[in-house]
């Protein structure tokens, strides 16, 4: 079964493309703006900020003819220009997955449109961020550490549905728990669309160790908010959505310390509510370079006989990754 996308069709090296709607904040006339070369890297100012420019066209390997437009796109926490040969229309389209042999380094599934078979674009891609995870990042965690870093996960995620259901006296069901090593840009695009307005609590770990973040769709927050007595456009609600981080960082860093003694203490959290890359670009979660390898811990919770449904993630810096992993007797410094 496919699943229907937003995107936008642009034509770039005499071909269609698409970009989802999701990374795209808005599209500009490039012959209006000024750009330059800066390093060798070539920028354009755009609304008193300068952009990163990429023609797409170049990148992709195809012949470029001085595009005349750019489409603004946010990925791994950043904003970027794309220039592209024209832009040709928003649609909601029916998404394919293309087959294995077929898939390219900046694509991901495809779209039919106009009678064309329109590939899928990736930013995060394209914009170059994560060409450090081609081949995996600098180093590879074994079978056995994957399967300590994803019950880790597992543990973690199931002791915050639990406190998070005595406090709203409703089941919370935890759909799906996984662990992944990759880059942190990466880590960064797997949070949550950039351009959806979400409520976000950002809880680091004390001693720069990573972050908790949880992350509420805007009408999942406001179901929240209802459930605790409250209302998300009040300041109280947005208290309330800070508080359920608290406990919900609190719950899954006091299983992790009960399996492996190690000291992980969440420092205070703060709420936001907002477009989600803008708030994810001056979160914990986005220090460091985009090119720093780290694991991603996410989980998504449900409460029962609601539709509310959310993001909650652990982002470990490396160095506490391996930690973990000496601590659960699996690490580099146990093997033989």
């Amino acid at each position: 079964m496919s699943d229907p996308i937003h995107v936008l069709v642009v034509r770039a090296g005499g071909l269609a493309w698409a970009l989802p709607m999701t990374a795209v904040e808005q599209a500009f006339n490039l012959e209006d703006h000024e750009v330059r070369n800066v390093g060798g890297i070539r920028v354009v100012r755009f609304r008193d900020q300068v952009l990163e420019l990429f023609d797409l066209a170049e990148r992709l390997g195809l012949e470029s003819h001085n595009p005349p437009a750019a489409v603004v796109t946010w990925t791994s926490g950043r904003r970027f220009a794309i220039a592209v040969d024209e832009l040709v229309n928003q649609i909601t389209a029916e998404r394919y997955d293309m087959p294995k042999l077929a898939r390219g380094e900046f694509t991901e599934g495809a779209i039919y449109h106009a009678d064309e078979v329109v590939p899928l674009l990736l930013p995060g891609a394209l914009t170059g961020i994560w060409e450090a995870a081609e081949g995996g990042p600098a180093r590879s965690f074994t079978a056995m550490q994957q399967s300590a870093l994803a019950e880790i996960a597992n543990i973690g995620s199931g002791h915050a549905a639990t406190a998070l259901s005595a406090l709203i006296g409703r089941p919370v069901d935890v759909g799906y728990s996984a662990a992944t090593l990759t880059v942190l840009g990466r880590a960064i695009d797997q949070v949550g669309a950039p351009m959806h307005r979400s409520a976000l609590v950002d809880t680091p770990i004390h001693g720069d160790q990573g972050s908790m973040l949880l992350v509420f769709p805007e009408d999942a927050a406001q179901e929240l908010c209802t459930m605790l007595g409250t209302s998300l456009e009040d300041e109280t609600g947005l208290s309330a959505l800070q508080e359920v981080g608290n406990i919900l960082s609190a719950s899954y860093l006091n299983a992790i310390v009960e399996m492996t003694g190690m000291e992980l203490e969440p420092d205070p959290p703060k709420v936001e509510l907002d477009l989600l890359g803008q708030m994810i670009a001056t979160s914990g979660a986005a220090g460091g370079s985009p090119s720093d390898p780290t694991v991603l811990m996410r989980s998504y919770l449900t409460v029962e006989g609601s539709t509310t449904r959310f993001s909650f993630l652990f982002v470990p810096r490396l160095r506490s990754v391996e930690a973990l992993l000496n601590a659960l007797g699996v690490g580099d410094e146990h093997a033989a």
